[in-house]
């Protein structure tokens, strides 16, 4: 099913990352990738996204081969680097975008629904994810 037509306008194209903020359920925020993550969204018309965010400083391996890599290497490029890709739905009363999770860095991810609520600000959009645990996420994106 095709995003619909009013925000998928808006929605579509190439977005990169400006900032990445959790707040804890008791208001003390944080950086997950740093204050100065570098990230990639994007949104086709035909209703696919892909979404790419990383720690700008990582550490390289010591080969240019990775499966020569360490499993400390591994682990931590593992846990600097966050993506995935699906179908997307947009729920436009409700304000959110649904992505639906076809592959992904994090296994338990796959197959699942991630519910964010948009909002566009000039040539910025800002997406946010409530979290289980009570956390939120806010991604503000800027055009490409």
């Amino acid at each position: 099913m095709r995003p619909t037509e009013e925000v998928a306008s808006l929605l579509v194209g190439s977005w990169s990352l400006v900032s990445w903020v959790q707040t804890d359920a008791t208001g003390h925020t944080h950086f997950p990738f740093g204050e100065d993550a570098v990230g990639c969204l994007i949104y086709t018309g035909e209703g696919r996204m892909a979404a790419h965010l990383m720690r700008r400083q990582r550490t390289l391996f010591a080969s240019e081969n990775r499966r020569e890599s360490t499993s400390d290497e591994r682990a931590a490029a593992y846990l600097d680097y966050f993506s995935y890709c699906g179908p997307y739905t947009v729920q436009q009363g409700a304000q959110t975008v649904t992505h639906q999770v076809e592959a992904c860095s994090s296994p338990n991810w796959v197959g699942t629904d991630r519910v964010r609520a948009f909002r566009f600000s000039g040539d910025s959009l800002v997406l946010c994810a409530a979290l289980t645990d009570g956390s939120k996420s806010t991604l503000v994106w800027k055009r490409v």
